[in-house]
């Protein structure tokens, strides 16, 4: 693999570190999922908050939260600072603001306005991030110090997922059945498919001068859309995501025979129209990366996942997308970390805006 600043990076050391992360949680997190469900187990509306990839895992928590049997939804934090009337919240509602920092401007007026309004006011956060607001902060990892955040991602929704796995056990609900099991057995998947970082390489290394596109359908929309950050914060990478039928529905006219197609294919419910979308960009003459379950195309290539109930999948299918963001940036001889700020122009751009 080429060497560049990318391959001794604080994104690749972090995103090593994920399986005994996660095997942190999976051996402590419960306790904590445990009290945050006492505190909004009788909501019959859940809003998750975020921005950035913090609103991807909110994405995926709504789903997963939806599975345990409550009504959730997922908002961008800016549109519920700014817009609050479309949102009205009451007493009996809950709100989980993703904010692993808890330094971004919008994420403290969420928690503010909400605690105003009564509702109950919960956060997900780094293990010294302050929230102020919050009437219980779940923890995650220790703060990044790279900018393409990684751990604090993949960990925010195994949190997500353990208060919905105690939520649904509670309220009696088949969408969470075996959940639990599954969380357990993440850390060594996850394991398994960092050390397969090779079997990634020469995707990398296409996708490095080529368009890129990539879909995902259901909660794995989501891990569309973080490959699209990743690759976007790591690599500078011309790429673009979307829901698989979004894409489906008029953008993939505009994808040619020397185009990438990443399409995330797990098992479930839009297997067949996931593989069958593959299929129309085979067909096309692009080259494909089918991450999850394989298809039998021309110019496909498949990275093979385990199988996890579907609203879980995210959380491990987001791993080769973090990988591949982070391949690119080492091809490309890109430091992932900087969000560009060792550039004086692009520092001075972003200092004009408090995030």
């Amino acid at each position: 693999m080429s060497s560049g600043p990318a391959t001794d990076s604080k994104m690749y050391q972090t995103m090593q570190r994920q399986p005994a992360d996660l095997q942190r949680l999976a051996d402590t997190g419960w306790d904590q999922a445990s009290r945050a469900v006492d505190l909004i187990g009788t909501s019959e509306r859940i809003v998750l908050a975020g921005i950035g990839t913090s609103y991807h895992a909110a994405l995926v928590g709504a789903w997963m939260l939806r599975a345990a049997g409550v009504d959730a939804r997922a908002i961008s934090s800016f549109d519920l600072a700014r817009y609050p009337d479309q949102f009205p919240l009451e007493v009996d509602d809950s709100v989980i603001v993703m904010a692993h920092t808890g330094v971004k401007r919008f994420s403290g007026e969420v928690m503010a306005a909400a605690g105003a309004t009564g509702a109950t006011v919960l956060s997900i956060g780094s293990l010294t991030a302050e929230h102020e607001g919050s009437h219980f902060t779940l923890r995650t990892v220790e703060r990044e110090t790279s900018a393409a955040y990684t751990s604090s991602h993949l960990c925010a929704m195994m949190v997500l997922a353990q208060v919905a796995t105690d939520l649904g056990e509670r309220r009696g609900s088949d969408g969470v059945t075996g959940w639990r099991a599954a969380l357990a057995s993440l850390p060594e998947q996850v394991a398994r498919v960092l050390a397969r970082e090779e079997e990634i390489y020469p995707i990398a290394d296409y996708a490095a001068s080529h368009r890129t596109y990539a879909a995902g359908a259901g909660p794995n929309e989501a891990t569309a859309l973080e490959l699209v950050i990743k690759a976007r914060e790591a690599a500078y990478a011309h790429i673009d995501a979307l829901a698989a039928e979004q894409f489906l529905h008029g953008p993939m006219v505009a994808f040619n025979e020397s185009d990438l197609l990443v399409m995330i294919n797990v098992a479930g419910r839009a297997t067949d129209r996931t593989a069958g979308i593959a299929a129309v960009g085979s067909a096309m003459g692009g080259r494909l990366w089918i991450v999850g379950e394989g298809i039998d195309l021309a110019h496909a290539t498949t990275f093979a996942l385990p199988d996890l109930p579907e609203m879980l999948t995210p959380l491990l299918a987001v791993v080769p997308m973090q990988i591949l963001a982070w391949q690119i940036a080492a091809i490309k001889g890109i430091d992932p970390d900087t969000f560009r700020r060792d550039d004086e122009r692009y520092k001075a751009a972003f200092g004009l805006l408090r995030l």
